[in-house]
């Protein structure tokens, strides 16, 4: 979750980056203007034109740091418009009070030197009783202009921060998806462990009843395979060397077990390419060919494949399949886990073939590289 709250703070950081240059740029453009104008910077008429800034700069203020973060954001959408529209009115009228107290002098003498008209444009005639003025003709109150600016500000702001939130609140789904996917794989992973244990286990049983010695060996050859799966199935991908190394050992080991008529068949590149795949990927379909496919009765054989085309790994195994094991439970958890750890691995970027013709059952696992 580090990973997430670093690309939060990033986000938040431009944020805050692109508001602080937005009121800074507002600010110098008055000074920038009279420069351009008259060559000089008149502080006074600059403090005026800065005057007629504040009110909008409150409106954000509270906007941004009080009304969005305590209304908008817990769901009081109504209280948050009615409370905008409420600091909208109280803040135009106070910033009618101040600007009724500045001569139409000094309001004529910033648009001349400053080039700006902002937030009103409007030519004021003389006033008529408290906060009333009679606009020229053709023109609008002098409250309009800010009003407009102040909605128009107050959209912006409130737009920027729902996005940010908005991305925030994707960035956070999508890493809470990728640790359940995390955890979800490694325990379909740690399933492998205890099943493949118990099925080489109950080998070995078998074979200590009639020849001691190879038994020996196979408990010798099992050390090496749980070597295998304790510390090196981790969740990182494993070289494919070696997981071509646990399928020829888990092979050799079955080999020990099983009699001359039963065919084993390795057809594994020598030399495979220095790629990395997930670990035990192919062990629950290796397991289900010897579990389902063998018979001390009748004729058996397994063949396993593993072969390198134009950027796909192709694993397939062909085992040969008796009547007694044909039931609705003879995949056991095998096909299953299979499935749901290569769904999770490659979204839907892989093939999965299993099928039953003739007494022979295919299983094949296309993955990219």
């Amino acid at each position: 979750m580090n990973k997430t709250i670093l690309n939060t703070q990033r986000s938040r950081f431009f944020e805050s980056t692109f508001i602080f240059l937005f009121w800074i740029l507002l600010f110098v453009l008055p000074l920038f203007y009279q420069w351009i104008n008259s060559h000089t910077i008149r502080w006074n008429v600059i403090f005026n034109v800065w005057i007629d800034y504040l009110p909008l700069l409150l409106i954000f203020c509270i906007n941004r740091f009080i009304l969005t973060p305590i209304l908008l954001f817990r769901n009081k959408k109504i209280l948050y418009v009615t409370s905008v529209i409420v600091v909208i009115a109280l803040t135009v009228m106070g910033s009618m009070l101040l600007r009724s107290n500045i001569p139409s002098q000094n309001r004529s003498q910033i648009q001349k030197h400053v080039g700006l008209q902002f937030p009103n444009s409007n030519k004021v005639g003389k006033p008529q009783g408290g906060l009333e003025r009679q606009a020229g003709a053709g023109t609008y109150p002098p409250y309009v202009n800010l009003i407009l600016l102040s909605i128009l500000l107050v959209g912006f702001d409130t737009g920027m921060k729902l996005s940010v939130k908005w991305a925030e609140t994707q960035q956070q789904k999508a890493e809470v998806e990728k640790e359940n996917i995390k955890n979800e794989l490694a325990f379909l992973r740690n399933q492998v462990s205890p099943h493949f244990l118990m099925n080489t286990l109950n080998n070995i049983h078998a074979l200590v009843d009639f020849d001691t010695k190879e038994a020996k060996s196979s408990i010798a050859k099992l050390s090496v395979l749980m070597r295998h799966l304790l510390y090196e199935s981790n969740d990182k991908p494993i070289a494919l060397s070696k997981e071509i190394k646990f399928i020829e050992s888990y092979a050799e080991l079955m080999k020990l077990r099983f009699h001359e008529d039963v065919k084993i068949e390795l057809n594994l590149p020598e030399n495979p390419p220095n790629i990395s795949i997930p670990t035990l990927l192919f062990t629950n379909i290796l397991e289900n060919a010897f579990k389902y496919g063998i018979s001390y009765e009748q004729k058996s054989f397994v063949h396993i494949a593993l072969s390198i085309h134009d950027s796909i790994l192709e694993f397939t195994i062909r085992n040969s399949v008796h009547d007694k094991f044909k039931t609705s439970e003879s995949s056991g958890i095998g096909i299953q886990n299979t499935e749901k750890r290569l769904k999770l691995l490659y979204n839907n970027n892989y093939t999965f073939t299993y099928s039953e013709i003739e007494n022979v059952y295919n299983s094949t696992i296309k993955i990219p590289i």
